[in-house]
Parts: C-alpha cells; structure tokens; sequence
C-alpha cells in the first residue's frame, strides 16, 4: 500500500480549511540576525460549549453549529531556513516566487495543509494552533493594537470584558492535541447602552451578595463606561 505523502505544498488553502485540519500558509522573511524566517499557521478553533463555561453558547451550540461562518485563527512563530527543511521537508532559497505581503514584508506562499515532522522526536506528529483567552496581550504589538485585537461579539462589534477586562484569544503553534483557555465574557455587561437604577427599589446591594467599594459613590444612571470607572474596572 502506497503510504501517503506528507507536506505537500498547495494541498490546501484558507477557503477551504475545514475545523481539525491545520494548514501553513506561508513563511515570512524577519528582520533577525540570525536570518530566520517566520511561519504562518491557520486552523478554525471555536470554544468547545462544555469548556467554554458559556451557558448562553452551549444553549445555542446545536442549532448555530455552522464552521463556515468560522475564519481561520492564525498563529506565528520563527524557525530557521535549516530546521524548515530538516523537519518538514521545505527546501526554499532566494529564487522561491517570494511576494511583498500588506505589511511591506516578503512572503512565500505554501498552503501546505496539516504540516507534520519528518524528522526528530516529534516525528509523525502535526502542527496545530493553540488558544489562550487571557486578559494580558501576547507581545508589544498586540498591546498597542488593544482596540482592534481584543475579542468582540461578530455579530454586534462589541468587545467582550472578563471581570470588566479586555480578553484577548492568543494563538500560539504547538505540536499535537492542543489545549485551548478559554474566558467566560461578563454575562451582564454591554459596552454600548446606557442604565437608569428604579430609586424605587428598596433592595440593598448586601441583598445581591455584593459589596460596593469603599469611598466610592455609585452613580444612579448614565453610560456603562462611566460605571466602570466610577469602579475603576480597567
């Protein structure tokens, strides 16, 4: 039986990426003195219902199960000229079809779906993309780019808090089974919107199980941003 042949570029793209399946998209030229390249790895991962501790998602998880509204995750990661080859088999020089990509680097396209170690103790097994809900940004970049790398609702642009804090979905590239960290979001905060408290309402805040913060005076109506700060949430 004819064994099947690993890493083979052009076996897959981004369109067709289907959930479980990995697939590396391209190597990037870096500016490091060591010469090393960066690789680009895609794969669709969504929370899984059970881990994500999202009661509102696994009540939906069935009925919205849909992977071709998901887009890949991408994940990054350097490696050298040498190790690409020895490992995965890729041998690329100068002469490969390199192209300047958005950012003003060159680029070499692969589409080399579920790329996997022909060599070393990791022999046989696949690269795959890991995600790691965390309130902290991975590096510098994503840190300056807060606003725009932070995890939103797709279908109301909303950002999603984690104890009123910015959840940001790092992706790394591992071998093997990944396992992903997944935040539950605030069930009950909305970035946009306002509130109005019933003065009414005799209930006190120790009937909630809550305690406000000492010398702080909550405000009794205007936007939430505003109540986040009165509580100086970050």
């Amino acid at each position: 039986m004819k064994k099947k042949q690993l890493n083979l570029r052009n076996s897959g793209d981004a369109e067709s990426l289907e959930q479980d399946n990995s697939l590396l998209q391209a190597v990037i030229k870096t500016n490091s003195e060591a010469g090393l390249l960066q690789i680009r790895l895609l794969e669709i991962v969504a929370p899984d219902p059970e881990e994500s501790r999202d009661l509102k998602q696994l009540f939906q998880s069935i009925t919205r199960a849909d992977n071709n509204d998901r887009k890949p995750r991408h994940a990054y990661m350097p490696i050298g000229y040498a190790e690409l080859e020895a490992f995965f088999g890729i041998k690329i020089s100068e002469r490969s079809d390199w192209k300047i990509n958005k950012r003003g680097k060159e680029e070499l396209t692969l589409n080399m779906l579920n790329p996997t170690f022909i060599k070393s103790f990791n022999k046989g097994k696949r690269l795959r993309v890991q995600v790691r809900e965390s309130v902290y940004p991975k590096d510098e970049w994503q840190a300056d780019h807060a606003d725009d790398e932070v995890k939103i609702n797709p279908s109301t642009g909303q950002r999603y808090y984690y104890e009123g804090q910015y959840i940001f979905a790092n992706c790394f590239i591992v071998v093997g089974k990944p396992k992903h960290i997944w935040l539950a979001a605030d069930a009950d905060y909305r970035e946009k919107g306002t509130f109005k408290l019933d003065t009414k309402d005799k209930t006190k805040f120790e009937d909630l199980s809550w305690s406000p913060p000492k010398n702080i005076i909550i405000p009794k109506k205007g936007s939430f941003d505003d109540l986040r700060k009165s509580l100086e949430l970050s």
